[in-house]
């Protein structure tokens, strides 16, 4: 929650609060965003006194076990993690909590499998794509792996990496796709009908392809303007400067739900030209895309990943600035045709992105907790 929950989470969480299922939330950061968790949503952060008494408590009433993962944690380099795992587990037990569920399989992950250590409740994760290539603890991350009770992955392709790369059993490897919303279909109005406007939400980081998305914006009509919604550590304005587009690139930055909203009624065209990053990063199903589609919104994108698994088309190479410059025209040119494949993205949201996805992590995590 360094920035918030985010959106998929959110999402999911107030599903699953409405199905009965009782949520505890444990942020490893806490920070203002634009999904919050709602009033009455039990949210669980230690205090240092708080988080010191219970590292002694654990220690007084089970020193065997505490001193045992806490000499793993030392040999793993997950201290940190090992600290808040103290706090979570007996919160937990205090709670009568039944399952340590984890989303993304970074340090909440490793917080989750140290808990587990010791409390003896059951851990499962979902894991969505970075921490597959650039996980901050990987000897860590492949330790929890073959610990966990379960794990959900957003996409096939995911499923296919854990099982290749990381050789996790195919049968703890669950495949359920995220749960979106199907906004109302009202468009906002812009002053000049005759732009064709580009949206892009998405981190300011390599993997998202903003270079390419620029280059293609070379190849356009003055006409074809990007909006760009995100935050990073990628200087997309110098970037885009130096390609000769920095006139034609709107940088809107981190936004609230309501303006998110408006971004994506007011958009002509949605991109996510994705490609693998000089470091391996890669995507796994990209939520902007599917969000986007449930808005109506025609979509260009890449052969990338699990991206395929999502957008039917239109579909082009990584880095072909050309292809995407097409892709885009093609759509600027055709309302006709935007509109009815902004149609067909929204149906396909519908059926394959439904609540009928949360039933199944509730049937999932009711089984992980037996």
């Amino acid at each position: 929650m360094a920035d918030g929950l985010q959106s998929f989470v959110y999402r999911e969480v107030r599903e699953l609060l409405a199905q009965g299922v009782v949520v505890h939330l444990f942020p490893t950061k806490v920070g203002p965003g634009p999904y919050n968790p709602d009033a009455g949503w039990p949210v669980h952060r230690p205090s240092l006194p708080t988080l010191l008494l219970m590292h002694f408590q654990s220690l007084m009433t089970n020193s065997y076990r505490y001193l045992d993962v806490l000499r793993e944690a030392f040999l793993v380099g997950g201290l940190m993690d090992f600290a808040l795992a103290v706090f979570v587990a007996r919160t937990a037990q205090r709670e009568k909590l039944r399952l340590i569920h984890c989303h993304f399989g970074d340090h909440k992950f490793f917080v989750g499998y140290f808990c587990s250590r010791l409390c003896d409740d059951p851990v499962s994760v979902t894991i969505h794509a970075y921490e597959l290539y650039n996980n901050p603890n990987p000897r860590l991350f492949r330790r929890a792996l073959k610990f966990v009770k379960g794990i959900v992955a957003v996409a096939e392709y995911n499923r296919e990496v854990l099982c290749g790369v990381y050789e996790v059993e195919p049968a703890k490897v669950h495949v359920v796709p995220l749960f979106a919303d199907l906004p109302s279909l009202t468009r906002a109005k812009t002053e000049d009908s005759s732009r064709i406007i580009v949206l892009t939400v998405a981190r300011f980081v390599e993997k998202k392809g903003h270079r390419t998305l620029f280059e293609a914006l070379g190849k356009l009509p003055e006409n074809y303007e990007v909006w760009l919604v995100g935050a990073g550590p990628l200087n997309v304005a110098g970037l885009a400067k130096a390609i000769g587009v920095g006139d034609r690139v709107r940088i809107l930055g981190r936004l609230n739900d309501f303006d998110l909203q408006e971004s994506y009624r007011t958009a002509t065209i949605f991109c996510l030209p994705s490609e693998k990053s000089r470091s391996g990063d890669r995507e796994g199903l990209p939520v902007a895309l599917m969000e986007a589609m449930s808005y109506g919104l025609p979509v260009v994108a890449t052969r990338h990943a699990g991206i395929p698994e999502l957008v039917p088309e239109i579909l082009v190479d990584e880095g072909d600035s050309e292809g995407i410059a097409q892709g885009i025209a093609r759509l600027g040119l055709d309302r006709d045709f935007r509109e009815e494949l902004g149609r067909r993205n929204r149906e396909l949201v519908r059926t394959r992105f439904s609540r009928e996805n949360v039933v199944r992590l509730k049937i999932l995590f009711m089984e992980w907790a037996r």
